[in-house]
């Protein structure tokens, strides 16, 4: 139900508007002056606010004002009730912040009409926000990801491009075979991206399967070995030869991938990484671990608030986009789990994914 806020300093209005409001489905809320106008807005964020222009000790204009100089209440549109019709009056009105003017004495088709006119615009105006959002976390997500088989590719090209003659014929074949591999992964994630990116339904839809894990993990290990192996980092894993999980694979691809990057990213060159995964009746549980620069306890509360959104050079100065933690976090919760983390500060971290139970395949279908 839409909330909207009356603020007129004649009991007469405020009760005709009332009725009017209450009588269209709207919850209605009231005062009779600009001060207690404003901590009722601060406090109840109504979806818009009807405000007479001439009031006692403070005006309509100053309290618009005040509104609009308020981050909790800047973006709630406000829509001035007056007698005045001089074109002056409407200008300081809308240089004020209103959205538009109802001229007194009111005609109820009028107000309900203007009222769901800007009711309209501002939730399209909110969808354009929540979809600009959107786009920010797809192209955090394809940049992200699309980086670790860039630089394995670019790795192996570079060995030929400056030894061509140093390496022996099967040297040469070999390093293709990566460069190879890893385009293809490179075109096959791509496209998983593109058709992600293209759904209708949005960026957050939570489309659930049955997910070989295991193998999700070992490809995740083999997209990344040539960044690790660049870091002379040992990445070890302890997975079940048979592990499933029940998720969206799209989301826990790009976690993964995101984890490991990270642990990459903040291992010093000769550390090790490890993942290890296991299932109980109790549910999924997957660690990454390293040992790496570790966190404080303030860096690792605003990850897990996910208020974490600067970006942290890697031990060899690695770059990321601040945004990829946010999305992790968002992601594992959108698949009904959980994320702690363990760390100090020179000691490595430990993230920890946990998972409901895997659902049998009746009840998953």
């Amino acid at each position: 139900m839409k909330t909207i806020l009356i603020v007129d300093d004649n009991p007469a209005n405020l009760g005709i508007l009332f009725h009017c409001l209450d009588q269209s489905g709207y919850r209605t809320l009231v005062a009779q002056d600009g001060k207690t106008a404003l901590k009722m807005a601060k406090l109840s964020r109504p979806n818009m606010i009807l405000l007479d222009v001439i009031m006692p000790d403070m005006d309509g204009f100053t309290t618009c004002q005040t509104l609009k100089a308020d981050p909790d209440t800047r973006d709630i549109p406000v829509i001035f009730m007056t007698a005045l019709t001089d074109t002056a009056d409407k200008l300081t009105g809308f240089q004020a912040g209103a959205v538009d003017y109802i001229c007194k004495p009111f005609q109820q088709e009028e107000i309900l009409a203007r009222i769901h006119l800007h009711m309209m615009l501002q939730e399209q105006k909110n969808q354009l926000l929540r979809i600009n959002r959107e786009k920010e976390k797809i192209l955090s997500v394809v940049a992200h990801d699309l980086k670790a088989p860039f630089s394995s590719v670019l790795g192996f090209l570079g060995l030929l491009t400056e030894g061509y003659n140093d390496y022996t014929e099967k040297e040469k074949k070999r390093f293709l075979a990566h460069a190879h591999g890893s385009t293809l992964k490179l075109y096959q994630m791509l496209e998983k991206l593109l058709d992600w990116a293209r759904t209708g339904s949005g960026f957050n839809e939570w489309q659930p399967e049955i997910l070989d894990l295991t193998s999700l993990i070992h490809s995740t290990v083999s997209l990344f070995k040539e960044n690790a192996d660049k870091k002379n980092i040992h990445i070890r894993g302890k997975i079940p030869k048979t592990l499933y999980l029940f998720a969206d694979a799209n989301m826990m691809a790009s976690v993964l991938r995101n984890l490991v990057s990270n642990a990459i990213k903040f291992t010093d060159t000769g550390g090790q990484i490890t993942i290890t995964a296991k299932q109980s009746s109790a549910g999924t549980e997957i660690r990454i671990s390293d040992t790496g620069t570790g966190m404080n306890e303030q860096t690792v509360a605003s990850l897990l608030s996910g208020s974490c959104g600067k970006s942290t050079p890697g031990t060899t100065g690695e770059c990321g986009t601040g945004l990829g933690m946010v999305i992790c976090r968002e992601f594992i919760e959108k698949n009904k789990g959980t994320l702690a983390i363990e760390s100090e500060p020179s000691k490595g971290s430990i993230f920890i994914l946990t998972f409901p139970p895997y659902p049998s395949r009746t009840s998953a279908r």
